[in-house]
């Protein structure tokens, strides 16, 4: 089967008996922060912003509602909808599995959690998006942030 044929479901099936689907988050982060840094450079952010975007416009959801309890069931945050207008919607996300914890490094580098959320506004609301990030925490914030625009 080749990878691009996997669902959803099928990437959730996890066979280990002895050590559960989870990991530490912290292995998570050597791949993305490390890893994709190393392989990738400065071209890391964009990809998974889009690798994300793609992955959000391929969910099965239909409100903004089953958005937030998707991002907080899979323990990528807790997003809250903190302004909504026809061309303008401002996401936080506290716990942020990227970024929560980190020191303040002067970067904010959420791509794949902007992505995924403006791919699966733009399936929801059925109009292009993009989102820029304004908060995080290795930026010094509490929580992150975006503003997603709507075309």
């Amino acid at each position: 089967m080749a990878i691009e044929r996997l669902s959803f479901e099928d990437i959730g099936k996890v066979n280990r008996a002895t050590l559960g689907p989870d990991i530490p988050l912290s292995v998570f982060r050597l791949v993305r922060l490390i890893g994709m840094n190393k392989i990738l450079g400065e071209s890391a952010g964009p990809t998974l912003y889009m690798v994300g975007k793609d992955i959000g416009n391929g969910l099965d959801l239909t409100t903004v509602d089953d958005l937030a309890g998707l991002v907080q069931t899979l323990r990528i945050g807790i997003p809250k909808v903190l302004k909504s207008s026809d061309d303008t919607i401002v996401i936080r996300v506290l716990e942020c599995m990227t970024c929560s914890g980190l020191p303040n490094i002067g970067e904010m580098f959420c791509n794949f959690e902007g992505g995924l959320i403006t791919g699966a506004l733009e399936k929801i609301l059925k109009r292009p998006a993009k989102a820029v990030q304004t908060k995080s925490q290795s930026s010094g914030f509490d929580c992150c942030e975006f503003e997603i625009s709507l075309f």
